[in-house]
């Protein structure tokens, strides 16, 4: 396993982390902030980009590491409020711009359109139905912790049912695992 860091522009810096012999590994893009020239820089900004992002693997992320190293390092420049943005700054704004345009999009969509019940299956699109399932758990899990007993209610079946679907809709990766004692 090897660590890099590279010194990009505006304050940006990559740290990379490649696992030999593997596709695994992951790219950190770090911005760089401070209040004026000289003075300590903080990490403002934070893009991660690798295969098969876990919790694990984000924690294994060393920020105070990045930080460190970038702040005592004399070739790296972090940006202040003088300095004027450069292509990875427009990318990153605009990259988020548009996803807070297709949240809040998604949000006016789901205001006007009420969500469906969920229908009892009928066996002949069995990932279709399961799919459905979980929008409905994540539509409904933004509520309420109680998903299985308001999607048996809307739907007219026994709550062991509704647990049932959500445990197909796991197991068929349609729904993140389940951690104990969380809805979600």
């Amino acid at each position: 396993m090897s660590e890099n860091l590279s010194y990009l522009e505006d304050g940006w810096v990559l740290w990379s982390r490649v696992i030999g012999g593997t596709t695994e590994g992951l790219m950190v893009y770090a911005k760089l902030y401070a209040e004026k020239e000289g003075d300590r820089s903080e990490i403002v900004e934070l893009h991660i980009r690798g295969r098969n992002l876990t919790t694990d693997k984000l924690r294994s992320i060393p920020l105070g590491h990045i930080e460190a190293i970038a702040t005592t390092d004399p070739d790296v420049t972090p940006s202040d409020r003088s300095t004027p943005p450069a292509p990875m700054s427009q990318a990153a704004d605009a990259l988020g711009n548009r996803a807070s345009q297709l949240l809040i999009n998604a949000a006016h969509r789901k205001a006007r359109e009420p969500r469906t019940p969920l229908p009892r299956p009928n066996g002949s699109n069995p990932d279709a139905f399961y799919q459905q399932v979980a929008e409905a758990y994540r539509d409904v899990v933004q509520t309420t912790p109680k998903v299985a007993k308001v999607l048996a209610e809307e739907a007219n079946v026994p709550v062991g049912t509704v647990h049932r679907w959500i445990m197909e809709a796991r197991r068929r990766r349609f729904l993140p695992a389940a951690r104990q004692g969380r809805a979600g």
